[in-house]
């Protein structure tokens, strides 16, 4: 009885642990991906207070900087992989074209080795890191600057651009432009590209976006008049926080 009952453990423990081994499979294999964002204006590289054309004025601009979060590669329509949470992109560090070409770069985490079928993210920070404030987090963490906080905004300092204007080209800026993004109802979870991404092997891959400023300001069904709107409010509702919101879509591309 005894070695009727060991061989029925000894085949019980060889059959799960063959069973065990037959679902492990190979280690999955992870790569470095860093995000690359570029700011442009109407086509060209944006630099930080270079004078650009706007509507019959001129315009240049000192600030220019935004959150992401919720950065995944898709892998199918009901499947991402998180690659990080929050990051914080500035466009006007660049004084020259060279750096401006080369963009502004965050490593965004790793992901498995596959080829997805696109990239998605927010513009701002979601809700929940939203309810966060600068001193939960390390100086060093994207939303640990108190700068970056504003009470009125209910949270973070979703996007901020901050210029001058020349309404009549005579060189003497007449009006300051100071235009923030916040609250949770305009952080925008839909930034997607459905392009096709591969994540290699060995490498540190990219990710790549485009923004152009012209566009942002100017879009195809609705323009900033500067002459009417030269700053926001602290209201979710604001008009200009809704022209930019609508849109970013025009003004950025993945690749």
């Amino acid at each position: 009885m005894f070695l009727k009952l060991l061989a029925t453990i000894l085949f019980t423990s060889v059959f799960f642990a063959s069973c065990g081994e037959e679902f492990i499979g190979p280690p999955l294999e992870f790569a470095d991906v860093e995000l690359v964002v570029r700011g442009t204006y109407d086509g060209e590289p944006f630099v930080n207070n270079r004078a650009y054309d706007y509507n019959g004025a001129r315009v240049r601009f000192s600030t220019w900087h935004f959150y992401v979060s919720d950065l995944s590669a898709r892998l199918s329509l009901d499947e991402t992989f998180a690659l990080d949470d929050v990051e914080f992109i500035d466009l006007a560090l660049f004084d020259g074209e060279p750096a401006a070409l080369s963009g502004f770069t965050v490593n965004v985490g790793r992901a498995p080795v596959d080829t997805y079928s696109g990239f998605t993210f927010g513009l701002g920070v979601n809700s929940e890191l939203n309810g966060s404030e600068p001193g939960d987090y390390g100086s060093n963490h994207p939303l640990g600057n108190p700068s970056l906080f504003d009470t009125n905004l209910e949270g973070y300092k979703f996007f901020e651009l901050i210029g001058e204007v020349d309404f009549n080209l005579d060189g003497t800026y007449d009006e300051d432009i100071v235009f923030t993004i916040g609250f949770d109802a305009n952080y925008n979870d839909g930034m997607e590209s459905t392009s096709s991404l591969d994540i290699l092997p060995e490498v540190t891959n990219q990710i790549e976006i485009d923004l152009d400023l012209f566009k942002l300001l100017n879009g195809n069904i609705q323009s900033i008049d500067f002459g009417v709107h030269t700053a926001t409010t602290a209201d979710p509702n604001d008009a200009i926080m809704t022209i930019l919101l609508s849109n970013i879509g025009g003004a950025l591309t993945v690749r």
